[in-house]
């Protein structure tokens, strides 16, 4: 295997786990935003 072959597989590899990660981070923000979000409320006058 070459070089680039191996670059080309490396590449491939990388953009099929990004778009994983990107998908399961879109569908568990619905599901973490509570534990995401703070307790603390700012009181306007």
């Amino acid at each position: 295997m070459t070089y680039k072959e191996r670059a080309v597989l490396y590449c491939r590899v990388g953009l099929i786990l990004t778009a994983f990660a990107m998908i399961a981070g879109v569908v568990a923000e619905p599901l973490l935003r509570p534990l995401w979000s703070s307790r603390l409320t700012v009181a306007q006058r």
